[in-house]
């Protein structure tokens, strides 16, 4: 049987895999892109992997710290998107495409509910009570 606080982990662990898509790799040309920007895109993505992650293994294991390494990972979330999105405008591409309008939203709305679910007290408290639930 599935518990919330399982499946609230393995949702923040693939949410956090999707990070990859931020990164210069996966930009679509070949050799990808490089400068500054996307070093940075490159660095804040794999720190968000990295956070998130993290974050998971807190919730799954019923860490007290877990609304910590969210606040963390969702502002280092939020952070990747600034710098991707900069750099995205130099590419032929832009941010016309839609495919790169979904991946910035989707890691802002994404970063920003993690948040909400570790700094807004009626969210916070819904989402550790039901962490906490047996099951």
């Amino acid at each position: 049987m599935w518990s919330f606080r399982g499946l609230t982990a393995i949702g923040l662990f693939l949410f956090g895999t999707t990070f990859w898509w931020m990164t210069s790799v996966m930009a679509g040309r070949t050799p990808p892109p490089a400068g500054r920007l996307w070093t940075a895109t490159n660095v804040l993505a794999y720190l968000a992997i990295a956070g998130f992650s993290v974050t998971a293994w807190a919730v799954y294991k019923q860490h007290a710290w877990w609304d910590t390494a969210a606040v963390v990972s969702g502002v280092v979330g939020i952070l990747a998107v600034v710098p991707f999105a900069l750099a995205q405008r130099r590419l032929e591409v832009g941010l016309g495409d839609m495919g790169v309008q979904i991946n910035l939203w989707l890691h802002l709305l994404g970063s920003a509910a993690v948040l909400a679910a570790a700094l807004v007290p009626a969210v916070h408290a819904w989402v550790a009570d039901h962490l906490d639930a047996p099951g």
